[in-house]
């Protein structure tokens, strides 16, 4: 497909499929598609469809990516005239504390403003999540390194090196148990580390769930952490309840993809315990096709009950933490027993449930359901769930854990 055929396929899925359009139709899009050329450079044509897709201010469940198109292998955040590294892949020729003072030449302030869509009015504590967006369009940093050195480094686009472990545990004593959950994707490794820990996990008095820069996946990658975040013989549903219903957009479209992603989704291959809910779903999407949006009748975490142990429990949370990250700290919010520790976490849960198109190497991700706290001015977009404990970003903190110190040091107390 060329660039404009590709331009113009998304302006009509924003138009009509994307659970953004009852909120804002397509979008500025005559300002983007009258600057699209077949013969313009490939990453040009990127930044500008990026850029449009961003006036939307939906965050991570709205995105336009190149399949050639590699990590840059770093993570930093802003400070004032500066970006301070926090994590980097050897390849990179970057340590965390190091810090960026210009890209391309130019001062990061400078950056900012001229990228000012992609942060969508974010704050600087709030931008570092967007950041490696930005840069992947650049080629040069002017680094100054933690030892006083200087260096223009090459921004790499396809970094590679050792990902961190997503799923563990730890015991701290005899009382303390803490588990890091990166996202809620692979539900077998989750189920494990559930397995593994369970003996600790029934008898612990204090529980610390790390969900810090999860990037969501399944809900039920949380569910069986719920009984023990609410009070002994309390339903979770006495609680927290969905007060707003989410409307999921049955457009031609999508009940079309819907279809054929869950008849390819196990094959001839369907476990018997599966097909009636499979088929319910296709009839679901048959019978509604064409209809825009229906309010769903879903409900969560039904008849699922508290228990006494843990006594406390310390979820760790940030700007980074999304999608069924964001609904997990939202739920645990609900909960007398629990502590919310960090930074509010992303906030994208307003528009869910994605689908993803491809244009050859080009891949759009987009949402097909609208939560409807939005018409009631509830809407969680650049504010994300809120902490009980708020320990800000700072430099000085490069290299050490606040935020899980602070959660150790409140099991220690009676």
């Amino acid at each position: 497909m060329t660039y404009t055929q590709i331009f113009d396929d998304i302006i009509k899925i924003m138009k009509e499929d994307s659970a953004t359009c009852k909120d804002f139709g397509a979008g500025p899009y005559e300002e983007y598609q009258s600057k699209i050329t077949d013969d313009m450079d490939r990453m040009e044509f990127m930044h500008l469809v990026q850029e449009y897709l961003a006036t939307f201010k939906v965050e991570g469940h709205l995105n336009f990516s190149d399949g050639n198109l590699g990590s840059i292998g770093f993570s930093v955040m802003r400070k004032g005239d500066e970006l301070y590294v926090i994590e980097a892949k050897p390849d990179t020729k970057l340590s965390a504390g190091d810090r960026i003072t210009h890209i391309d030449g130019q001062p990061i302030p400078e950056i900012a403003t001229k990228e000012s869509r992609f942060f969508m009015g974010e704050s600087e504590e709030r931008q570092g999540k967007t950041w490696p967006a930005v840069l992947k369009f650049y080629n040069t940093l002017s680094v100054l390194h933690k030892d006083g050195t200087k260096e223009d480094i090459a921004i790499i686009h396809g970094s590679k090196g050792e990902e961190e472990e997503r799923y563990f545990f730890k015991e701290y004593d005899d009382n303390t148990l803490y588990i890091r959950l990166a996202d809620f994707v692979d539900l077998n490794a989750i189920g494990q580390v559930y397995a593994d820990c369970k003996d600790a996990l029934d008898k612990c008095k204090k529980l610390i769930l790390d969900v810090r820069g999860n990037g969501g996946g399944a809900d039920s990658g949380f569910e069986p952490l719920l009984e023990y975040c609410f009070p002994e013989g309390k339903l979770v549903t006495d609680y927290y309840k969905m007060e707003y219903p989410i409307e999921i957009n049955y457009s031609t479209r999508n009940c079309t993809d819907r279809i054929e992603l869950l008849k390819n989704f196990f094959g001839d291959n369907v476990p018997e315990d599966m097909a009636p809910m499979l088929e319910r779903m296709i009839a679901d999407n048959k019978e509604n096709m064409g209809k825009g949006f229906i309010e769903s009748t879903e409900e969560f975490a039904v008849g699922i009950k508290g228990r006494a142990l843990p006594e406390k429990v310390f979820v760790i949370t940030d700007e980074k933490c999304a999608s069924s990250g964001d609904a997990f700290a939202e739920v645990m919010s609900y909960s007398p027993k629990v502590t919310l520790v960090g930074r509010p976490s992303m906030g994208i849960t307003d528009y869910s449930n994605c689908t993803m198109v491809h244009f050859d190497d080009f891949t759009l991700l987009y949402p097909t359901s609208r939560d409807t706290r939005i018409d009631c001015g509830k809407e969680l977009s650049q504010k994300g769930v809120p902490v009980d404990k708020y320990i800000p970003w700072s430099p000085e903190n490069i290299g050490k854990d606040p935020e899980l110190d602070y959660c150790l040091k409140k099991t220690t107390e009676a």
